[in-house]
This record gives C-alpha cells, structure tokens and sequence, in this order.
C-alpha cells in the first residue's frame, strides 16, 4: 500500500499513513506533538478533490498539463533587534522626569507613550519596527478614573478598615474585567508592519482563571499556585492575535510544575536551617546572618521562577507557522539586576535610562521565531477601541498583566 508523509509546519513533526485514508485537501488536520491547526494540502497525484478516479493525462494526448506543485518554502529563523541606546533613552527619560515634577504627575500618560514608542520604534522583527498608537488624552481620562479609585481606597482605609477591605473586595470582584480591558487595549495600540494586534473578550474565563481558581489557592496551602500560573498565561497567550491569526500554546501544566518544584524541596530547607542556626548559637550574628541569607534565597528563587516561567511561556508560543523560542538565562539576569541596581543606587538614579534599555536589548536578544515564511502574510482584523482605564489602575496597583 503506497504511503505519503505529513509534515507539520510549526514543529516540522512527521508521521506516515497510507494513501487510503488521506484526507481531503484543504481539510483541518491537528498535529499530534504540538496541537497546532494547518489545512492538509495533498501532493498525490490520485487524491485532488473529485480527481480520484481520473487517470493522470500523458504529455501530447491534447489535455492541460498538471499543475506545477508549489516550491516548498524553507524554515528559517526570525530574530529581535533593538536599536535603540543608552544617550537616546536618556534625553527622553529625563524630559519626562521634568515635566512630570512640573505638572504634578499630569504629563504623565504623554511620558508613557513617549516611553513606549521609543521602546517600541526600536524593537525589530525580521527587519520591521513594532509601533504603539495609543492616544495620550485617552490614557490621561483613564489616569483620572484610576486616580480616583485608588484615592477612594486609601481614603476609606484611614476612616475605617473594614470599609477598606470591603472596597478592596470591590476591586477584587471587577479584577478580571480590567485584565481583559487592559489587555485589549495594550494590543490593539500595538502594531507591527501596520498590522494590529487584538484581545478577544472572553469574560467568563477570565472570572474563572483570575478570581474562582485564586479563591482556592488558601484552601490547597499554595500547591495550587503551579496549575492556576498556568491557566492564566494560556488564557492570555490564547484570546490574543496578530491581526486575524491567534496565537498557539502549547505548555502543559506538568511544565510550570516543574518550575515551582525545587522551590517546594529547597525553601523549606533553608528557612529550617537558618531557624536550626538561630537556636545553635543564639546572638546578634547568628541573627542576622541566616536572615540575611535567606533574604538571598529568596530573591534568587523569585528571580528563577521568573526567568524560567518567561522561557516557559514564549517557547510554548506560537503564532501561524512560526513557534517563539526564549533563552533567558538566571546568571545573566541575575547579574544584571545586581549591577543595574548598584549602577543606579550609585549615580542617584541617573543611570536608570542605561539599566533599562540594558536590560530591554538583552531580553530580546535571547528572544526568536522560527517557522515557515515570514509574518507579512496575515491579515489585518477591525477592532473596537476601548478605553485605557482598566490598563492605568491596574499599574497603579501594581498588577503586572503582561506575559
């Protein structure tokens, strides 16, 4: 029985099967290692649409001759760039510092975009820019609405902390909404090659990853921390898209297990051997040596899962036919954010401007897309502006709501 081979043009995965059961061409078919989606085009001569029982025409007999089978496009990977520096970054920094102290925080939403687009204008994507079109005074009427909310809550919580928490409460109840609302309005402001990203508003599972899953982290003592990180970044990955292609993700939750697995063993340890250090020898050295040190662990933990949860994500990304891979590794950073924040301690924070774009060129230098062809071919979709409120409070509270 004769054979063909399909090939996936995500993973490049392929599998054998015979000609008897080949589907239809243009038919769906879902690869079995990557769970991406791809129309199966037939390249046997016998199973064209209706064309089985046809024979095949022989040169010079009068008929058309069959059509030339398309080149077959070579996988080839797609690489970020930023361009931009340190002295550039600075100018901007600086006039947005000013002006913000001139303003009293009302300029605000202008140094964002600013901020931003530089940022933005200067990542580069198999040689296109990345560009971000939000509107000043629309992120300055969200300031406004998120300004008030947060002066609200930290008015009722001087008055009365039950009234606080109840307002917290509040908050915590309209969460989800302003994931989704910020969510939309950071993508569809973000374009690349005139081509907008987009968010899909799916309400109800956001309630359900954001809120519902959190509501049952106390009751599990935290061992559900691993699952729900990873309802939460498949849902943001999932309902976004580049124009009208969605992106693909393909962790699973043993993956982000994994991650928080040597946290479980090595934390415990380290906080029973400093209290063991404590008790052995109890005096001001012994003290503050273990505390020391296991603010140490700690932070180089957070760092970790950090870094691993990043490469996690992207590397279980993937958008049409090309699959993200991200190669962030824990001693770089690790010794990045040491030497930033002494750089920065040390020049009384003039030196921010060089950390951070430090910090931007190196994240995106270990960041890459391989795949088939290159992203020019996907379409544009026509969203619905929405507003930049649900982005500007949840900043302002601290929430960080990227991937």
């Amino acid at each position: 029985m004769p054979a063909i081979t399909l090939t996936c043009p995500v993973c490049q995965f392929s599998k054998q099967m015979d000609v008897s059961v080949e589907p239809r061409p243009g038919t769906t078919v879902t690869c079995p290692a990557c769970k991406s989606l791809f129309p199966f085009e037939s390249n046997h001569p016998g199973t064209d649409s209706g064309a089985g029982d046809i024979p095949p025409s022989l040169p010079g007999d009068g008929a058309a001759p069959p059509p030339a089978q398309p080149a077959r496009q070579e996988r080839r990977t797609l690489t970020f760039e930023f361009t931009g520096n340190a002295r550039e970054y600075f100018g901007i920094w600086i006039v947005n510092t000013l002006l913000r102290i001139v303003t009293l925080g009302f300029y605000s939403p202008w140094a964002k975009v600013r901020k931003r687009r530089y940022f933005y204008g200067n990542t580069l994507l198999d040689g296109a820019h990345f560009d971000f079109l939000a509107d000043p005074w629309a992120i300055l009427k969200g300031w406004f609405i998120a300004g008030l909310f947060f002066s609200l809550y930290s008015l009722t919580s001087r008055i009365s902390p039950l009234v606080g928490s109840a307002f917290m409460l509040v908050f915590l109840g309209v969460f989800p909404w302003v994931v989704v609302r910020s969510r939309i309005f950071n993508l569809r402001n973000t374009a690349h090659r005139n081509i907008r990203f987009g968010f899909n508003a799916d309400y109800r599972e956001a309630y359900r990853v954001f809120l519902w899953w959190q509501l049952l982290l106390p009751f599990t003592m935290g061992l559900l921390a691993p699952y729900i990180s990873y309802r939460q970044k498949r849902f943001l990955v999932e309902n976004s898209r580049f124009g009208t292609t969605p992106f693909r993700f393909h962790a699973t939750p043993g993956d982000y297990f994994r991650i928080f697995l040597p946290l479980v063993i090595l934390m415990p340890i380290a906080a029973a051997a400093a209290v063991g250090v404590v008790l052995l020898k109890p005096n001001a050295l012994t003290l503050a040596l273990p505390a020391g040190l296991f603010l140490v662990v700690y932070l180089v933990a957070a760092v970790y899962v950090r870094t691993a949860l990043t490469n996690l994500t992207w590397s279980s990304t993937s958008l049409g036919k090309h699959r993200f891979t991200c190669a962030l590794r824990l001693r770089d950073l690790l010794w990045i954010y040491l030497s930033n924040a002494v750089a920065v301690l040390c020049s009384l924070g003039l030196l921010a401007p060089w950390a951070a774009v430090r910090l931007v060129r190196y994240r995106l230098e270990r960041l890459t897309a391989s795949g088939v062809g290159g992203f020019d071919v996907i379409l544009a979709s026509a969203d619905r502006q929405v507003g930049a409120a649900p982005e500007e409070l949840g900043d302002m509270l601290g929430f960080d709501l990227g991937l």
